[in-house]
């Protein structure tokens, strides 16, 4: 069976294309608040497995920063 015909061709062309974009994109997961609560142990191990590393790292790094004192040598 040979496909000879164009429109044939063209029609499988744009079903093709079409198809293409049907996939479910994940929904965009928000993370909780960085706070002393939010950071305890027991808290983050109730956040999704997705999520709780790149909370706890942004748990760590939460904090103030202090300079260290200017040193004259």
């Amino acid at each position: 069976m040979r496909l000879t015909n164009p429109s044939i061709l063209a029609a499988a062309a744009l079903v093709a294309a079409l198809l293409a974009g049907c996939e479910k994109k994940p929904e965009p997961v928000t993370l909780p608040e960085v706070n002393a609560e939010n950071c305890k142990p027991e808290n983050i191990a109730k956040l999704d497995k997705s999520v709780q590393q790149a909370f706890s790292s942004q748990c760590l790094r939460a904090g103030s920063f202090k300079p260290s004192e200017p040193k004259s040598w």
